[in-house]
């Protein structure tokens, strides 16, 4: 019950509008490049990125988001990045949400944030896989 409470703070504090779009209670910074290869089975968003960097003559390489860290009640994901992504391209801001599935050490599939038990996922989950990119950009 104080997980789903918790959940609920999450979603105040954070400002997102979807339950399975909370994976994490803070934030940390990642590469663009390590945020495109996050999204690269989005290639309609991956090409308005490339667009978007060349148009400001910019660098891929270097250049900083902000993504959510799972915490420390991640067993095994403690720290790792995740969606939401936030993205400062030139005078632009892209922010890209994702559908989050987990999956045990042996590869079977726990489920999402919100549709499985909160204590099978704070403790099995080892790794992730992000799907259904979701992106606006503003400026």
């Amino acid at each position: 019950m104080a997980a789903r409470a918790l959940r609920r703070q999450l979603l105040t504090l954070v400002g997102l509008g979807s339950i399975w779009a909370v994976p994490a209670l803070a934030q940390g910074n990642m590469g663009l490049d390590e945020v495109m290869e996050a999204v690269k089975t989005a290639p309609q968003l991956i090409g308005q990125i490339e667009v978007e960097v060349r148009r400001r003559d910019l660098k891929i390489a270097g250049m900083v988001c902000m993504a959510a860290s799972h915490g420390n009640e991640w067993r095994l994901l403690g720290g790792g990045r995740a969606a939401p992504y936030e993205c400062r391209i030139g005078d632009l801001t892209l922010r890209i949400d994702a559908q989050r599935t987990y999956f045990d050490a042996q590869g079977h599939r726990l489920g999402e944030l919100g549709r499985a038990p909160d204590h099978m996922l704070l403790n099995r989950a080892k790794y992730f896989r992000e799907r259904d990119f979701r992106w606006t950009w503003s400026p």
